[in-house]
């Protein structure tokens, strides 16, 4: 078996992740487009915090990867471990990610599906379940694209500058503010944190005001092969008015229009705004749920 930092996997990381996802799931759902995304993570160090493992055949039998996670002061691990995996290869991996974390950088998570073989593993390192997520996508020519407009107080239209955005920016930490897992951050922050995603589309961003005063937001983003719902947040003040469903379709639109056929998006499963429901009633479906695992480091 020898390991190395990633280098032109790829095509060989789809596979690795797909061979696993059949064997805890019983179907593959990475693409390429999930592998690029995820190589080009901000922060990540493909020289110093990834690693793969090969097989005596060549084919990858391992992955594993530190970066730094979107919330502040926290970090993100990624580990993937092949169902015929040379006996070691996931205690090997494990370690490293224990060795790359020593420096106290702050609570590591990492997301595996609720099957994953590798769960005892994972609590004999000291790693918990803390929380999971929900992944839903739309097909784009068979969902409706928008919403009849019952209210005329409710208008959607898209930031038009800086200014916008810093409303719509001010709106989602509102809506979001309490919610599991989320820091609060400025502007700056969060702004240089959208740049750095892949799809960045200040056009995505789109408000929706009640009697000309913001009530929600939504940002998409438009990545070359898949289309992303990246943030959506209505007040409270406005829940239950149909707000939600309007800046999505309104989302759903331009992305078709530009030549998407699916938008995905991940959610909180245990939101307490009833999201997943709200995405449903848009014609999303549910692709399947993820745990969130963490382990603090001394």
């Amino acid at each position: 078996m020898r390991w190395r930092p990633v280098e032109d996997d790829g095509e060989a990381l789809v596979e690795l992740f797909g061979r696993l996802e059949i064997a805890e799931s019983g179907h593959a759902g990475t693409t390429s487009a999930d592998v690029r995304d995820l190589l080009a993570t901000p922060g990540l160090d493909l020289e110093a915090r990834t690693c793969v493992a090969e097989s005596s055949d060549g084919r990858l039998a391992g992955f594993a990867a530190l970066h730094p996670a979107p919330q502040p002061g926290q970090l993100r691990a990624h580990l993937s471990v092949a169902p015929d995996a040379p006996t070691g290869t996931a205690e090997t991996l494990l370690r490293r990610l224990d060795e790359w974390a020593a420096d106290g950088s702050g609570p590591v998570t990492m997301f595996q599906l609720p099957t994953c073989l590798l769960h005892d593993q994972l609590v004999s390192h000291g790693w918990t379940i803390v929380h999971s997520y929900t992944r839903l996508t739309v097909e784009l020519d068979a969902a409706p694209t928008r919403v009849a407009r019952t209210n005329p107080r409710v208008t959607v239209r898209a930031a038009a500058d800086e200014s916008d955005q810093r409303t719509i920016h001010a709106v989602l930490e509102d809506a979001i503010a309490g919610h599991w897992n989320h820091d609060r951050r400025d502007f700056a922050e969060f702004d240089l944190a959208q740049r750095e995603r892949e799809g960045y589309d200040p056009a995505l961003w789109w408000l929706a005001e009640v009697d000309g005063a913001p009530a929600g937001a939504v940002i998409a983003r438009d990545p070359a092969e898949r289309a992303w719902i990246a943030w959506l947040g209505v007040l409270d003040a406005h829940r239950g008015q149909g707000i939600g469903k309007m800046l999505l379709h309104t989302a759903f639109s331009q992305l078709r229009e530009r030549g998407h056929r699916t938008v995905g998006v991940d959610v909180d499963t245990h939101n307490s705004t009833g999201a997943v429901i709200v995405y449903k009633a848009t014609g999303m479906s549910v692709l399947g749920t993820a745990d969130q695992w963490r382990k603090i480091y001394p």
